[in-house]
């Protein structure tokens, strides 16, 4: 897949220092202030599999990506970058959609981005720019719909490129373009499985080693073997781990040098001066800091902490650091504020630009699920689901099969190894709660309301969603009580709770109670029976937003009622007692399910994900 070959760099990147002494940063940006030759082009570099702290602008020993800290010296650089997941096509979907995975819908390889998403590339070609990728990954292939958008969309060659052919590839596309401002996505695969840099750079990092590991590294077993694998490296010796580290470093010191002459092309055109040049990567690396080796199985911060620099020599501050908490989420809307564009029509992020010119505060984006300070991963490639929240130093983690809930805090223990979930405070409770809130929101989800009234009334509840034998499980169930409070559902006195039903018995309550779940499959039909002070309750029993009540008790979902708006949560409320039920269904529908061609699935064979 990666054919690794040494060839002559053409290109140099040269700093502009005269310019840079006569900068302050108090500078506007261009486009504001009338500075600009023209509209600003637009570089996207994506590092596929890099960590920030493999680099020695965020600290590393080596200078593994001189070119890449060249750009943070000239530019913004953030040091606190959190990715939306732990692998490459949910992750680089959020950054070109201002999405989440569960809402763009790429969450699995066998998933693509929904048809009512629009990307980025697709907003910045409606405003007249001429859109080109070059990509290296079978999961960013255009049957993924990242394509969408793109003038053109250059895909690996059959027989392989490495980085210095992205490079060669993307100049050449410029020199054709045309005279439209341009966005340009350059995607480097280099880094990622296998380690396999070209010389030097395959001895570079540890010259001395001599152990049983040759300059090549590429555990194909995984993912089947994934287990036995990493019971294989409990062994691997302190060398053989820092030659695999190295080997890892070569190739991204080989990347580096293919950005440099990316750069240096721009720079010898005359582009670099009017183009925005924003550097980042979808995803980190583990090796062996949680017992787990590659990505995509955990959400631990090697995975999910990322690298992003923003560089404008002239328009943006140069040599400045951010350490706040911010989220790929918020790159397209960012770019699109930049360049003075209107963002789409709904993204999940924000625009860092306040941030980015030192002229403000981030504006919190009110139809967004999390506020800017919250990060939110999910969509694990292996192994079962997990979600995560972070509002940085605090940050929970939580296993959707197992219901296990870890805690850190980032600022004392950056390495995630004191599990603090069961030490008693308040932050942790509120990031749970965050967190449900989010998943609650995010897709489908069922809702019961239970009012008494002014009087204490007694109600029997049951909730089914296995209606036909193996048609439907529950995938999260929540109480919300009148304040907003969330407590779990198995803690409500004489509820009984089963893989796919809720039954819970002579629940006294006068103020509102809702019980709010969501089905593995959306599809699966739900059967409901209510009883209020012990009987069954038709007539006080009502169904969306045209309060519809149902014919007989128990029913299944509400068969007459067609139009999907009359499920919706209703504007009015009836007389109490009552039960409420609703469906609330996500912004985005479309399906994304897809099969894989043979060409995908030998590419994802040959890197390990399938078998």
């Amino acid at each position: 897949m990666n054919l690794k070959r040494r060839t002559e760099s053409h290109h140099k990147f040269a700093a502009e220092a005269s310019l840079r002494l006569l900068l302050s940063l108090s500078f506007c940006l261009a486009v504001a202030c009338g500075m600009s030759d023209g509209p600003l082009n637009v570089v996207l570099i994506g590092v596929d599999t890099l960590r920030p702290d493999h680099m020695a602008a965020y600290g590393y020993r080596h200078d593994t990506m001189p070119n890449a800290g060249r750009l943070a010296t000239e530019g913004v650089l953030f040091e606190n970058t959190v990715a939306p997941s732990p692998w490459t096509l949910p992750s680089f979907a959020t950054i070109f959609t201002s999405l989440y995975p569960t809402q763009h819908g790429a969450v699995h390889f066998r998933n693509t981005i929904r048809d009512e998403c629009p990307t980025l590339a697709e907003l910045l070609k409606a405003n007249g720019y001429a859109t080109y990728g070059v990509i290296n990954a079978p999961y960013l292939k255009a049957k993924y719909k990242l394509n969408r958008g793109f003038d053109y969309y250059n895909m690996t060659p059959i027989d392989g490129r490495n980085a210095e052919g992205t490079t060669s590839d993307a100049l050449d596309w410029i020199d054709m373009r045309g005279d439209a401002p341009f966005f340009l996505f350059v995607h480097y695969f280099d880094p990622h499985l296998p380690y396999w840099p070209p010389a030097p750079y395959d001895t570079i990092f540890d010259p001395d080693y001599s152990g049983r590991l040759r300059n090549t590294y590429n555990p194909k077993r995984l993912p089947a073997m994934r287990l036995r694998n990493f019971d294989e490296m409990k062994a691997v010796s302190q060398d053989d781990w820092d030659h695999i580290r190295a080997l890892y470093d070569g190739e991204v010191a080989f990347t580096d040098e293919a950005i440099g002459n990316l750069l240096g092309g721009l720079e010898e055109k005359g582009l670099l001066k009017n183009t925005l040049i924003v550097f980042l990567s979808d995803h980190g690396e583990e090796f062996f800091e949680h017992e787990g080796f590659e990505h995509g199985h955990s959400l631990y911060d090697e995975l999910l902490r990322v690298p992003m620099i923003f560089s404008l020599p002239g328009r943006l501050p140069e040599g400045v650091r951010i350490s706040r908490q911010v989220r790929l989420v918020d790159v397209a809307p960012t770019i699109l504020d930049l360049l003075d564009l209107e963002p789409g029509p709904h993204f999940e992020g924000v625009s860092l630009k306040p941030l980015l010119t030192g002229e403000g505060s981030v504006v919190t984006n009110t139809s967004a699920l999390l506020p800017p300070e919250i990060a939110y991963a999910e969509a694990i490639l292996y192994g079962t689901e997990q979600k995560s929240v972070t509002a940085y130093p605090w940050k929970l983690i939580y296993d959707m099969m197992t219901a296990k809930r870890t805690g850190f805090n980032l600022a004392e223990d950056p390495g995630e190894y004191n599990d603090l979930w069961e030490v008693p405070g308040q932050s942790l409770s509120l990031l749970e709660t965050t967190l449900f809130r989010t998943v609650i929101n995010m897709s489908d989800t069922w809702f019961v309301e239970m009012v008494g009234g002014y009087e204490e009334h007694a109600f029997d509840l049951s909730v089914n969603c296995e209606v036909a034998r193996g048609s439907g499980r529950l995938d999260l169930h929540k109480i919300i009580l009148a304040d907003g409070t969330l407590m779990n559902t198995e803690d409500v006195e004489n509820a009984e709770i089963g893989n796919s039903t809720i039954e819970i018995r002579d629940l006294k309550i006068k103020d509102p109670l809702t019980l709010a779940f969501k089905l593995k499959r959306k599809d699966a039909p739900v059967e409901f029976d209510f009883k209020i002070d012990g009987q069954r309750v038709a007539q006080q029993t009502f169904i969306g937003k045209a309060l519809s009540m149902p014919v007989t008790m128990p029913f299944t979902d509400w068969d007459s009622v067609d139009d999907g708006d009359s499920k919706a949560e209703p504007d009015m409320r009836p007389k109490p007692p009552y039960f409420l039920v609703w469906l609330s269904k996500a912004g985005f529908e479309s399906e994304t399910a897809m099969e894989l061609d043979e060409e995908t699935e030998k590419e994802l064979r040959s890197l390990g994900y399938i078998q």
